[in-house]
């Protein structure tokens, strides 16, 4: 198939880090045999507003001759999606891919979904609910991009996270820093040791010259490094707009392959892709994980168990590739000739 990809490049608009979103709906794909274009709408509404964004959209789906047009949702409200969408719809199927909708479904994804021809949720729940009032939702989940992990290397790094500290994963960050000896790597892991008024808003605008001091982003290759590198992983599921809601992050699946241990809070729906105790370790509280953490870091041979389980059953089920043969055949595409 033909397939134009509606993704940002730049990791939240950044131009020097790739988003791995970007990385997922081009690789894989071509991995599967398919010719991908890139259109960046974030980046082009950035410089031109969702009028231009709209227009030229539009125009590339006309000319394109495109199979599928794959949109990914996130950075957008229902305001910018517009009629755009639907117009480029009668030229080739669009396909919205969702995040984040177990909170933002009815202020933001709902309104867009009448917009696309097919709308894909991450969320079993939210697909349950609303499928029969939106008769175009389809269900899916997160991948992992079969590129970047490296489950032989050597793990030199005991405890892990790898990312951006944000919201409650300063304060969580800072306990297991104390007590469990977590190493934080990424995008404000500053905040995790460094005094948090220089975190106010006035003062941020000096200190975020400096990397060293509020902690750089790092490339989706650096992460997968350290993740290559880590007995064990921290992997919070909390909402960045709320502690209390759980969710099934990317990350569970993106460092499957890597030969590190996850270890996270039960999400609600994780233990459909994964078994807990087998393939990752769930944890109830901090204590609870800094209990853990102990346990498999003096027991190699049980946590290597379990890292490797978890990368079995990475590979089998939960790879980009299997995604995107499932979410095919769910919209009647897998019967398209490839290439």
């Amino acid at each position: 198939m033909r397939i134009l990809s509606c993704v940002s490049r730049g990791y939240y608009g950044q131009s020097n880090t790739v988003e791995p979103m970007y990385i997922a709906f081009t690789e894989p794909l071509r991995a599967l045999g398919h010719v991908v274009d890139h259109f960046d709408h974030f980046l082009t509404n950035k410089q031109f507003g969702p009028a231009v964004t709209a227009e030229r959209l539009v125009a590339r789906v006309r000319e394109g001759g495109y199979d599928a047009v794959l949109y990914l949702t996130s950075c957008q409200n229902a305001a910018e999606i517009g009629e755009s969408v639907r117009e480029a719809g009668r030229y080739a199927p669009t396909i919205a891919w969702n995040s984040d909708d177990d909170f933002a479904w009815e202020r933001q994804t709902s309104l867009m979904a009448p917009h696309f021809t097919f709308m894909f949720t991450t969320y079993r729940h939210v697909y349950e609910q609303n499928r029969e009032r939106h008769p175009n939702l389809r269900l899916s989940q997160w991948g992992c991009f079969d590129g970047f992990g490296d489950f032989d290397k050597a793990k030199d790094l005991g405890f892990t996270f790898a990312g951006q500290t944000y919201g409650d994963r300063v304060r969580s960050s800072r306990y297991l820093v104390k007590h469990a000896g977590l190493l934080v790597y990424g995008s404000m892991s500053g905040r995790v040791n460094t005094p948090s008024f220089l975190y106010w808003p006035g003062i941020r605008k000096v200190t975020f010259r400096f990397p060293s001091i509020y902690g750089a982003p790092l490339h989706f290759e650096q992460i997968n490094a350290i993740w290559n590198r880590s007995r064990i992983s921290y992997t919070p599921m909390e909402a960045s707009v709320s502690a209390s809601i759980l969710q099934v992050k990317s990350r569970a699946f993106e460092q499957g392959l890597s030969g590190t241990l996850m270890i996270c809070r039960q999400s609600p729906g994780l233990d459909e892709y994964y078994e807990p105790g087998r393939e990752f370790v769930p944890f109830d509280d901090l204590d609870d994980c800094i209990e853990k953490v102990r346990h498999y870091l003096r027991h190699e041979g049980e946590r290597a168990r379990i890292a490797r389980a978890y990368h079995d059953r990475t590979r089998a089920e939960h790879m980009w590739t299997n995604r995107f043969r499932k979410m095919f055949e769910d919209v009647g595409l897998s019967t398209k000739d490839v290439g």
